[in-house]
């Protein structure tokens, strides 16, 4: 008998041995009842003489298992097989349920998007100066709201296995250089110096142009997103032990130790002020490390030398 209740305690059962009478000799489990009170066996008659199951208003289903002596053992809580089927189904209906709601969504986004659209182009008459201010924060939130659809969307296609970035032979630095075109003028409208060092050549990789390229956007968004004005951010790429590397470094506030372990958390954004000031949805790095991941490559990231973040982006050589 120790054997057998030794083994329900460590698979994480709870389970209580009975008396002829259905009072409980031992038990053990967080909901277990203490010994020496009246086991509720819901009008099963004890002793039992063969294994039998009933529902139990307070601990679910309860199997009975008769033994020596009269005794009874009772057993309840999921099995760890029925715990991994259960999570396994939820695994398989959230994917459906996120591609379910991003394209009811994108549906009333579209509208949106379309009639103000028309409104600014004066379909509907001439447009006062503060309409058209408004009409643009319309605009620009529901663009915001696009990219979470996105991101959301990705996100569960990628955990689904429905999003498969290619692995194909790739030039790193035409990717490199189209995001830097991007975000050049956007540094130089906040005064921040871009400083970016691409050699002339570099081995070709392992990747998917088009999620490369949403990787290093997400990179230097957030390094321009939170690097002050005034301030440097640096971008490097150089080939490394089997593959090439870039890294986006920047001066901004850095990251606490506390939320360094949630940096690519998804949804997750800290609480500092510095960067509630930004908007944002704690997404897109999430995002960008699953397909880097995909890629056969890592996305990871560490305090800069000067203060700040560098966020570094790794994939094999073709």
């Amino acid at each position: 008998m120790q054997k057998w209740t030794d083994i329900l305690t460590h698979e994480g059962f709870s389970w209580a041995l009975l008396d002829e009478q259905g009072r409980v000799l031992a038990a053990s489990g967080e909901d277990a009842p203490p010994a020496g009170t009246l086991f509720p066996t819901e009008g099963v008659a004890l002793p039992v003489s063969e294994a039998a199951r009933f529902l139990s208003p307070q601990f679910g289903t309860v199997r009975l298992y008769p033994l020596e002596e009269g005794k009874t053992l009772a057993v309840w809580g999921a099995s760890p097989q029925a715990l991994r089927e259960a999570l396994e189904a939820e695994r398989s209906r959230l994917p459906a349920f996120i591609s379910t709601v991003t394209h009811e969504l994108r549906l009333p986004l579209t509208s949106i998007k379309g009639y103000a659209d028309l409104l600014v182009k004066g379909v509907m008459g001439p447009v006062t100066d503060q309409q058209a201010q408004f009409l643009a924060v319309i605009r620009n939130n529901v663009e915001r709201m696009a990219t979470l659809i996105d991101r959301v969307s990705e996100m569960g296609k990628l955990e689904s296995g429905r999003l498969r970035p290619k692995r194909e032979p790739m030039a790193l630095s035409p990717a490199v250089e189209a995001v830097v075109r991007r975000y050049r003028p956007l540094c130089e409208a906040k005064k921040q110096t871009l400083e970016v060092a691409l050699p002339e050549r570099l081995p070709l990789v392992q990747g998917d142009v088009a999620r490369v390229v949403q990787i290093l956007t997400a990179m230097m968004d957030n390094a321009h997103k939170y690097t002050p004005e005034g301030g440097k951010i640096t971008l490097r790429a150089e080939p490394v032990e089997g593959g090439v590397q870039v890294s986006v470094c920047d001066n901004g506030p850095g990251i606490d130790a506390d939320d360094a372990r949630r940096v690519f958390e998804a949804f997750f954004r800290a609480e500092s002020p510095a960067v509630r000031e930004h908007p944002g949805w704690g997404l897109s790095l999430h995002v960008a490390k699953q397909l880097a991941e995909h890629m056969g490559g890592s996305l990871t990231f560490a305090e800069a030398p000067a203060g700040g973040v560098c966020f570094t982006l790794r994939l094999q050589a073709a």
